[in-house]
């Protein structure tokens, strides 16, 4: 029961990314301060960390959620999610009260015994792409495939190993985490992609350039650091979800992806499309 249990927390991922599509007019930024401990009734808590990433070169800041169980029982170790928010958030908004507030969320699931109790993790990115910089200046992906499970199994009582892990995002989390998930698939027994945005194509930038809009103008601004300008179409190409889910080993991979039916980006974004290639 327990593991038929596990296999709920990728749907769980989904559920969590419809929730996390808020602020969509804000710009990803981090916290000028560190937030506090939020403690909930139920005996779960959110702890906000940061620590030194070697693949970054600097301290970065990540939230945690843990369950009540974490206190309860010290000997007893636990599954992670890796959870990697959008473009226009952060590692810290997923906690605000007037979003439905996701950690008490999760705590009901907890208590109820609706799903196994694990560890949830939300760092942040300072650009969301979560994706090493074509010129090595910014390592974003070894950031979280390595620095970030390092920090959070020397740290905290978790269950080692791909089976005990999963990664899921929001937007430009969803590619990310899907992206991560289809590199090293020894990693991370399940991926989970709300809306993600994909891109399709050897070279994605003429259009994203050539556009005016705001959103796509600033999501453009985030694109030409990783990508390069000129842009590098080998880095692209190695860093393509179309060509990753055409070409690496996926067989023991779990995926789960959704999307809505009213996307306003779908010219530059055409996530049914994408999404219904990865089918394929």
């Amino acid at each position: 029961m327990a593991k038929t249990k596990f296999l709920l927390l990728p749907i769980l991922v989904l559920s969590l990314a419809s929730l996390s599509t808020w602020g969509q007019r804000q710009w990803s930024t981090r916290p000028a301060e560190t937030p506090q401990t939020i403690q909930l009734e139920g005996g779960s808590r959110v702890e906000f960390r940061d620590f030194a990433s070697s693949a970054l070169g600097e301290k970065t800041p990540y939230s945690i959620l843990l369950p009540p169980a974490y206190d309860l029982e010290p000997d007893r170790r636990f599954p992670v999610i890796y959870f990697l928010h959008g473009m226009n958030n952060n590692h810290v908004r997923w906690t605000q009260q007037q979003y439905d507030n996701i950690p008490l969320a999760i705590e009901g699931l907890f208590l109820n015994h609706n799903v196994p109790q694990f560890l949830m993790v939300h760092p942040y990115g300072k650009n969301p792409f979560f994706t090493d910089y074509e010129d090595g200046s910014w390592n974003g992906e070894e950031y979280i495939y390595k620095d970030l499970i390092q920090e959070i199994e020397k740290n905290f009582r978790v269950k080692a190993g791909r089976a005990n892990r999963v990664i899921g995002g929001t937007s430009l989390g969803g590619f990310a985490a899907l992206k991560i998930a289809m590199k090293y698939p020894d990693l991370y027994s399940s991926v989970a992609a709300g809306s993600p945005i994909i891109l399709l194509g050897d070279d994605p930038s003429k259009l994203l350039n050539a556009s005016s809009g705001g959103a796509v103008r600033r999501f453009s601004g985030l694109f030409n650091p990783v990508f390069g300008t000129p842009f590098n179409q080998d880095h692209w190409l190695k860093n393509s979800v179309e060509v990753l889910a055409r070409s690496a080993d996926l067989k023991d991979l779990r995926v789960y992806l959704s999307y809505g039916t009213a996307d306003r980006y779908e010219a530059f974004f055409p996530m049914r499309q994408a999404i219904q290639i990865l089918h394929q």
